[in-house]
């Protein structure tokens, strides 16, 4: 956790974080919950609107490079001594600082989906290959998500990188024959060779099958090195409580990665995923000082254009007085370099 130099301060944030991780109004007997989410809407009604309406999801582009390009090897494999971020695709993200390679999310799989005949299926391939990337240190799963956590990609990586996962899915990797797993509460820290991971709130949920829903925790993640914060929202919808709480625990970010896409329809997918005009308010709540969208240009997963998250993106910045550059929808394969 970054301490105030003003203790008085120190004191107080100390003091949240503590009354934070003593509060489990998040686990229920069976599982997990939202604490702020009184409604949840009915999956039945989406499917039935999904298939049955007049409600059209885009096709899958063929060869859409518009916010698409290769990785550059030679900044991945020879880094600077500042931070920086490489967006693979999707959620997955390469981030590189003090010597350690870490990766978020990752998928490198053709399909987010239990099988790779069938599923939503990559129209971007990913800006690096599985066998491209540097020795990786350290993996962090906000939740279990097949676009999140895929089981090829896990198994490719194997038991050489330290995984952190969400309360309830250490048992899902030493399935796999993975045992270096460490999992966390919210507001959990554990510490790494300089570097403190905190496992933070936020609003999604859970399931990989037909009968563990919620089993296994979500979340958001929070890299802090002394000089340097870093913040991976994961997958979430919005809420005026939890984001502002790690705002007041973290005192300033130095760069987020914020979900921008698959928000359509918003009767349903608000509940779940943030749209860019949320991603702003988060990126306000956590005193983001730069950033840059996760969660798009990979899969055709809901209902609004693959390019309209730039769009509102950009609507949204300039209607709270933003610059646009201080948040933006990068290409993937593009590395952020701190200043």
């Amino acid at each position: 956790m970054l301490i105030s130099n003003v203790c008085g301060v120190a004191f107080a944030e100390d003091s949240l974080l503590s009354k934070l991780q003593q509060d489990k109004s998040h686990h229920t007997e069976s599982g997990f919950t939202n604490p702020y989410l009184d409604l949840e809407p009915s999956v039945v009604a989406f499917l039935k609107t999904r298939y049955f309406g007049d409600l059209s999801w885009p096709d899958e582009p063929v060869n859409y490079r518009k916010f698409w390009q290769k990785a550059d090897l030679q900044k991945i494999d020879n880094p600077s001594e500042k931070p920086q971020a490489t967006l693979i695709g999707h959620s997955t993200v390469l981030l590189q600082y003090q010597g350690l390679n870490i990766l978020t999310d990752p998928i490198f799989s053709e399909r987010a989906f239990p099988v790779q005949f069938a599923g939503p299926k990559r129209y971007t391939p990913v800006a690096i290959k599985l066998e491209d990337l540097p020795e990786i240190d350290l993996v962090v799963i906000s939740h279990n998500h097949y676009d999140h956590l895929d089981k090829d990609t896990v198994k490719a990586l194997g038991d050489k990188p330290l995984w952190l996962v969400p309360l309830g899915l250490k048992s899902w990797f030493t399935s796999l024959g993975i045992d270096n797993v460490q999992e966390l509460d919210w507001w959990s820290e554990y510490r790494f060779k300089g570097l403190t991971l905190q496992f933070q709130p936020n609003q999604h949920w859970s399931r990989r099958g037909l009968f563990d829903t919620n089993k296994s925790l979500w979340g958001a993640w929070a890299f802090i090195w002394p000089d340097f914060t870093a913040w991976f929202g994961g997958d979430t919808g919005y809420n005026d409580v939890q984001f502002k709480q790690i705002g007041q625990v973290l005192g300033e970010v130095d760069l987020a990665m914020i979900p921008i896409g698959a928000y359509q329809p918003r009767w349903f997918m608000k509940y779940q995923h943030i749209n860019p005009d949320e991603a702003v308010k988060i990126f306000q709540d956590i005193n983001a000082k730069s950033a840059f969208g996760i969660h798009w240009n990979t899969f055709v997963l809901t209902a609004e254009a693959i390019d309209q998250p730039p769009v509102d993106l950009k609507k949204a910045l300039v209607k709270n007085n933003l610059s646009v550059d201080s948040f933006r929808a990068m290409p993937l394969g593009e590395t952020y370099q701190s200043n």
